[in-house]
């Protein structure tokens, strides 16, 4: 292939600094706002006739983001609500000591904040009585999760992995990719590009789960599943890499990126020198077999199966782009 393989660009070339992988912080100064559950360890001890036994506990708190780098901070209390008044505390020492427990803010937190906000919008009566929790929270609003918590969450997630805190970042991570709230801006474009900020920091397989978290709103974008592809491909993931690719050229047999790395796919296998460079496993036979009757194939839609490999339901694009690059090409 020479010449037509060495225009992929496998990474060896400088970087481009466009390219470099976005940041925790980025999101969380580009539109993100913290309003969720956090909690701190606590070290209860318990003495028997033996010996002093000392275990964990976790304290939750409501956090809510006042300022660039300031939060406030309430206990919330055994009937999930938050209590008292806030505490002031810094950014680093939100990421250094407490931990996001979105699961139990969804689940415990939200909808005791919903009952008591109904409570209070009775009558002044019972607005007294709100008062005992929070004179300064404000329900109607902590009821709700939004698109931008939900960019704040995931940009702390990043934050960790900076940290190399890799176990923190992907709890925080499974928990936003379950997220069953529904708000403003829950589509495949959220996930599309919580897909690419994570292939790019290397989280190849929390990639492929975003991306196909997206598919779950919309199966005819050409673009996402060419996205999927290239997790699937950072992963040596041939089969899953091929699955993804010949839906995207299903949907457009005239983007060019997919072809790109159809062809990358033959050049490697091709040349063990390339795998073992780049680190991927053999291409099984099957799959190179495939790739190569595709790209045999100069005009016309290949035929659709009958059935889609993910069922979803709004329409949309994902991302687009240009040439792929094996070390650090861009999603689309």
């Amino acid at each position: 292939m020479g010449d037509d393989f060495r225009k992929l660009d496998l990474g060896d070339r400088p970087e481009n600094p466009d390219s470099k992988p976005p940041s925790g912080w980025d999101y969380l100064s580009h539109g993100g706002f913290v309003r969720c559950a956090f909690s701190t360890p606590k070290t209860v001890e318990k003495s028997s006739k033996i010996n002093l036994q000392k275990h964990e506990n976790l304290v939750y708190w409501y956090i809510e983001q006042v300022g660039e780098e300031l939060f406030e901070a309430s206990r919330i209390n055994k009937k999930y609500i938050p209590t008292g008044n806030p505490e002031p505390i810094p950014l680093h020492q939100l990421v250094n000591e407490f931990t996001p427990q979105l699961a139990y803010y969804e689940k415990m937190v939200l909808p005791a904040l919903e009952e008591l906000n109904d409570i209070l919008n009775q009558g002044d009566e019972y607005r007294e009585d709100g008062r005992l929790y929070s004179a300064e929270m404000e329900y109607e609003r902590a009821c709700t999760i939004e698109e931008q918590n939900v960019r704040a969450l995931f940009g702390l997630g990043l934050i960790y992995l900076t940290r190399k805190e890799v176990q923190r970042t992907r709890e925080l991570l499974t928990e936003l990719v379950r997220i069953k709230a529904v708000f403003t801006g829950k589509n495949q474009h959220l996930f599309n590009e919580f897909g690419i900020a994570l292939r790019k920091n290397q989280l190849f397989a929390e990639a492929v789960v975003y991306y196909r978290r997206a598919l779950d709103f919309v199966t005819t974008d050409e673009n996402l599943f060419y996205n999927l592809a290239r997790a699937h491909y950072e992963k040596g993931e041939w089969n899953e890499c091929l699955e993804a690719l010949i839906q995207s050229h299903r949907l457009n047999p005239g983007l060019e990126i997919a072809r790109d790395l159809f062809e990358v796919i033959v050049g490697l296998a091709e040349d063990d020198k390339l795998l073992k460079r780049y680190d991927k496993p053999p291409i099984p036979p099957k799959v190179l077999t495939r790739v190569r009757q595709i790209m045999a194939v100069e005009t016309g839609r290949l035929p659709l199966d009958e059935g889609p490999v993910i069922f979803g339901t709004e329409q949309g694009r994902a991302r687009t782009g240009g040439i792929i690059n094996l070390d650090d090409p861009d999603d689309h």
